[in-house]
């Protein structure tokens, strides 16, 4: 097991919906994003292949995505 140190895009054409998954995440330890309507998920998901690549490269078990410049976010990179 590894901790999960990544954010979590949250796609989705309802906005109360996205609103309510953001929170189920945050519930969870990470960090939800609203990520625009359901046709970003698309762009969102594309990244899995990157991810694998990058873990089998780099030999770590779970490369994920932090956005980072966000007010709060500890980066402003």
């Amino acid at each position: 097991n590894h901790a999960i140190d990544c954010d979590v895009l949250v796609c989705g054409d309802d906005e109360a919906a996205r609103d309510e998954v953001v929170r189920l995440v945050e519930l969870a330890g990470l960090r939800g994003l609203h990520a625009g309507p359901l046709a970003n998920a698309t762009a969102a998901e594309a990244l899995t292949a990157v991810l694998i690549f990058i873990n089998r490269r780099y030999k770590v078990p779970g490369a994920g995505v932090r956005i980072t410049g966000l007010p709060g976010s500890g980066s402003t990179g």
